[in-house]
């Protein structure tokens, strides 16, 4: 008996073990894209002449209208003037943006992005800037350049030609947070991913019942003589 309940706990922990291997790259597939590096880097004060802003992610960056318009970045001084050379060119996991800056001061990077998994994902970060003398301060602008194939400025790849990246938020620790779906590429990536792991389970199950059968089958009595 006591054989019988270890076969059936060892075919339990099988079917367990099966399932979270078999859902481990769905739930990898729906994580988002996180900040992992950028120039300027967060915090730092940058005292040399600055001619873009580079944000590197953790994973690529979708580029769902196919001009880089699904995607924004911003750089504002404390005033809120945008000092944006041109749009958002979008190359893997890397967004670099144009820049042109004024004078010095502080800085906000702010950007809103479609991650891999297809969600939203927005945060910002803050540099320092110290104008160097022999370099010329920009005014700036009320708003970021128009982009997208319906705009009127363009790097390889472009950002949305609104007058501020809606719903994006400013939790200066460059992790993001997702504001909702960009696309259906998440459910696609978690679709296929959950099949088979229910697949896997459903065998599992299978075994775990054909374990039971035979355990509960009365075992042959002594040979008659």
């Amino acid at each position: 008996m006591r054989t019988g309940l270890r076969r059936v706990a060892v075919a339990a922990s099988v079917v367990v073990g099966a399932g979270l291997l078999a859902l481990a790259p769905a739930l990898s597939a729906s994580a988002h894209d996180y900040l992992v590096s950028s120039t300027p880097a967060a915090g730092s004060t940058q005292s040399s002449a600055l001619s873009k802003v580079v944000l590197t992610f953790d994973d690529r960056v979708l580029d769902l209208s196919g001009d880089g318009s699904s995607n924004v970045v911003e750089v504002t001084n404390a005033a809120g003037k945008h000092f944006e050379a041109g749009c958002a060119a979008i190359a893997d996991t890397h967004v670099t943006t144009p820049v042109d800056l004024g004078g010095s001061g502080k800085y906000t990077v702010t950007w809103q992005i479609v991650s891999a998994d297809g969600h939203t994902v927005s945060s910002s970060i803050a540099f320092t800037y110290e104008k160097p003398a022999a370099v010329a301060a920009a005014v700036g602008k009320a708003s970021r350049p128009a982009c997208g194939s319906s705009g009127g400025s363009s790097g390889s790849s472009g950002s949305s030609g609104s007058s501020s990246a809606a719903g994006v938020s400013s939790d200066a620790g460059g992790s993001g947070s997702s504001t909702g779906s960009g696309s259906s590429n998440g459910t696609s990536a978690l679709g296929p991913a959950l099949g088979i792991g229910g697949g896997v389970v459903v065998v599992a199950i299978v075994a775990v019942v054909i374990v039971l059968v035979r355990n509960r089958r009365p075992s042959a009595g002594p040979p008659e003589d």
